[in-house]
């Protein structure tokens, strides 16, 4: 079964939103602070996907978006961090635990859209066979 690009779209932007809330919730429940937290997955998990759209993963043939992804997620931290973007974004500082936890869910943004890619193949533009996935 081939996937078109609009519904890969449509299933990143649910995966993210569903990760993004139950995280949200389990930290409120768990007295952990939720905001700081959910700002961070939704970014870092959007990141995932970015990485895990890649055609050829774990190629250089695109080297800036690596940078674009490391500055990201550099300035999403700093936002926890810095006293000054912390006041401007009303967010607070989380232990090591919570940016464990932070780190390995929003991992799950690039393996969910490996998977995806693996599952189901995107339509070639010449309408000829899907192409063969590299290993």
């Amino acid at each position: 079964m081939l996937q078109r690009p609009l519904e890969r779209k449509r299933t990143a932007g649910a995966f993210i939103a569903v990760v993004t809330l139950v995280v949200g919730v389990w930290a409120r429940e768990t007295g952990r602070s939720w905001q700081s937290m959910m700002f961070l997955i939704l970014g870092a998990t959007q990141l995932g996907v970015a990485l895990g759209s890649r055609a050829r993963p774990g190629s250089m043939a695109n080297p800036f978006l690596l940078v674009a992804v490391g500055a990201a997620l550099g300035l999403q931290v700093a936002g926890v961090y810095l006293p000054p973007l912390r006041e401007l974004l009303g967010t607070e500082p989380l232990p090591l635990t919570d940016l464990v936890i932070v780190c390995a869910v929003s991992g799950l943004g690039h393996v969910a859209m490996r998977l995806q890619a693996r599952l189901w193949p995107e339509r070639p533009p010449s309408g000829g066979p899907p192409r063969p996935q590299r290993r």
